[in-house]
């Protein structure tokens, strides 16, 4: 057996946790993960630190809490320094590269204000991608005036919003042309040619890739040649009136996707109260399975991980031609998952498992390489210390993380994940109780809030969280000792400080 030399890091955007062909979901089709997961360490009770893009990737690439970070949402002021997996394996002579989607900075700061190597000797991102694109020829094939200039000329690294600036582009294609989009022309094709290309010049060396693909986030339009599943294969969407009836931040959300209104985005904080405190607000037009089955929708996310699956075997193709099949550790995960229809939600940015828990892989030929399946709980943050001590690099000594392999830790083992949505659009759509953090045991959920009912759920009893105890005379000591887990826990942000921003 070679000696473990390299470490190959693969990453999905917004994958539901058994959105994968070997947890048993018929509706995808994922023979390349399948074949992974075969010769891997299946972990099944994989947490993000936070249901939201920005502050899970921060969190997992340096390994702390996005509350230690002060990145806690979309939308920031200021990007993070903290070092990075990236910094410390360039400092320990590895060869680095990073391509595909980071997503390491706020929507609203511009690539060209910060640093957005973050240790990483090459990059390429969606400033990268909109070079592919021109380099295709794509901006002939669409109506530009339907995108923003920066995205076909200029650098595109001195727009804001960059990401939706980017993928509007591909997703005009799609509307211009039934809904299709080529395969030459995908952010997940772009990745991988920047990645081989890298690979080809500096595989020699020991390296680390950190491999990045966008599906299955919206838009979701993906080449006409992928299988699409029927009706049938969708997993069943099993939830319960009582939920709506006991949850007052999952009312207000219902509330707001049952509002059509062109000013829905514009709802204020005194409405966000009226919806959570008043279930009768949102019965109308009707919360039930038919309006909320989300079919079309899931349809296409499924569809759209097939499509990602390729470039998941096109990758391990590559590295078994360049001969690293045998020294190459092998990570994959997503940032966070998505609702994808349960409680009649889409989307993620709130604590219901579907949005916190995501797939987690991890190949080390020679020890995990058996398909054996872990069912303790564990943290993306678990990652960077995990990687480093497979290779014996060092890493900051006050990092909050485990290495997985040391086998330490039981089924009781805490985690936790935390979110602030403290601006514009986001109090209407997710909730103005979203300034939450979420500790969650072998027993309890349970989540602290800045203003508003706290929720505590027994999964063991009710493992689909559709009866919230968080005011029940009876469970107040649960609560109280759940609440002290959090406070008692390392960490910056208390939701009790938390500044609303209408």
């Amino acid at each position: 057996m070679k000696k473990i030399r390299n470490i190959v890091w693969i990453l999905t955007d917004s994958q539901h946790a058994e959105a994968v062909g070997y947890m048993g979901n018929k509706a995808v089709h994922t023979p390349n993960l399948d074949k992974l997961a075969a010769k891997s360490q299946i972990f099944t009770n994989a947490h993000c630190q936070s249901p939201i893009c920005v502050p899970s990737r921060e969190s997992f690439i340096t390994g702390r809490y996005p509350s230690d970070l002060g990145i806690l949402h979309n939308k920031h002021d200021h990007a993070s320094t903290a070092e990075t997996l990236g910094h410390t394996f360039q400092q320990a002579g590895f060869k680095t590269c990073f391509s595909g989607k980071s997503h390491f900075i706020a929507d609203n700061l511009r690539f060209a204000d910060h640093d957005m190597e973050r240790g990483f000797e090459r990059y390429a991102d969606w400033d990268d991608y909109l070079h592919y694109l021109r380099d295709k020829n794509f901006f002939s094939k669409i109506d530009k005036n339907k995108v923003k200039g920066g995205c076909y000329r200029g650098d595109p690294r001195e727009m804001r919003e960059l990401e939706g600036a980017a993928n509007r582009c591909y997703n005009v294609y799609a509307q211009e042309y039934k809904g299709q989009l080529p395969d030459k022309y995908s952010v997940e094709r772009c990745a991988f040619e920047r990645a081989s290309d890298w690979l080809d010049n500096n595989h020699e060396n020991p390296f680390f890739l950190f491999y990045s693909l966008y599906r299955p986030h919206a838009p979701l339009a993906v080449p006409e040649d992928v299988e699409r599943p029927s009706v049938e294969d969708l997993p069943p969407l099993e939830w319960s009136e009582q939920d709506l009836a006991s949850t007052p931040s999952l009312r207000q959300r219902i509330a707001f996707m049952n509002n059509n209104q062109d000013n829905a985005y514009n709802t204020g904080l005194d409405l966000a109260r009226a919806y959570a405190e008043d279930p009768e607000l949102s019965k109308e037009p009707g919360r039930t399975k038919e309006i909320n089955s989300y079919d079309k929708f899931r349809l296409d996310y499924f569809r759209s991980i097939s499509y990602v699956d390729r470039y998941v075997g096109k990758m391990m193709d590559k590295l078994e031609v360049l001969g690293h099949k045998e020294d190459t550790m092998i990570v994959f995960t997503s940032d966070h998952g998505d609702m994808i229809g349960e409680h009649g939600l889409n989307l993620k940015m709130c604590f219901y498992d579907a949005a916190v828990k995501v797939p987690l892989l991890i190949h080390i030929p020679g020890e995990w390489d058996q398909g054996e399946r872990e069912d303790r709980p564990v943290m993306l943050l678990d990652l960077v210390p995990t990687i480093a001590g497979q290779f014996g690099v060092a890493i900051e000594e006050d990092l909050p993380g485990i290495d997985l392999r040391s086998n330490t830790y039981n089924y009781d083992r805490p985690v936790y994940s935390e979110i602030v949505s403290s601006f514009g659009a986001d109090i209407a759509q997710y909730g103005f109780e979203n300034h939450v953090r979420m500790v969650k045991t072998d027993r309890w959920k349970y989540l602290s809030k800045a203003f508003g009912q706290h929720e505590l759920y027994n999964m063991v009893e009710d493992p689909r969280e559709n009866n919230n105890l968080g005011e029940h005379p009876a469970h107040q000591t649960v609560c109280a000792q759940m609440k002290k887990l959090i406070d008692e826990h390392p960490g910056k942000f208390s939701v009790e400080n938390i500044t609303v921003v209408q």
